[in-house]
């Protein structure tokens, strides 16, 4: 069972005014009741700023024993990817190594082409463990309703290269449903 904790939202101090220490405390009271409550590992997740992620895995590392998987979230510019904070791929990879997380990788934000990209580039800095999952696509809001685009089937051809790629854990995001779990599962499986 993963516990998951979010981007708390707030900028820290000096680029926004909530400083550091809340933070950590925040993140700290999410892992410990987390680990008293079973989980057997910790997923920070969809973490737009790798200097908060680095905060939580601080704040997991000294306060539980369970190992501790970072996720952060990108979008494509003109000059690449970069986090809403201006963090690479692979500058992201590094640091949260040097951090301590045991497992890397990304989620949410983009579809699996997309996310093929990026693990492409984390893994061209990193062989070790690392966790991609993807959303069906970008939403759109047809008759009124959220609408994601990419089928179970589309997801799963992609789910073989990042499957190619070394990517050990894979999963979905956003949109995802036990169908396109499904799709996943015999993709790899072959």
């Amino acid at each position: 069972v993963a516990g998951s904790m979010g981007p708390t939202g707030e900028l820290i101090v000096p680029v926004g005014e909530t400083p550091a220490d809340d933070v950590y405390h925040a993140y700290v009271e999410q892992a410990t009741a987390l680990a008293e409550g079973g989980v057997d590992v910790l997923v920070i997740e969809t973490m737009i700023s790798v200097e908060e992620a680095k905060i939580a895995v601080r704040a997991a590392k000294e306060h539980t024993a369970l190992p501790v998987a970072v996720l952060t979230t990108y979008e494509k510019g003109p000059r690449g990817y970069f986090t809403m904070m201006g963090d690479t791929p692979e500058s992201a990879v590094k640091e949260l190594t040097e951090a301590g997380a045991d497992i890397l990788g990304t989620n949410c934000g983009n579809g699996i082409e997309r996310m093929i990209e990026i693990a492409q580039l984390m893994r061209a800095v990193d062989d070790g463990f690392m966790l991609v999952h993807s959303n069906a696509g970008i939403p759109a809001i047809i008759n009124m309703e959220i609408v994601y685009p990419e089928t179970p089937e589309f997801m799963a051809e992609h789910f073989k290269t990042l499957h190619g790629l070394g990517i050990n854990i894979l999963g979905g995001c956003c949109g995802t449903g036990p169908d396109h779990i499904k799709s996943l599962v015999e993709a790899v499986k072959g």
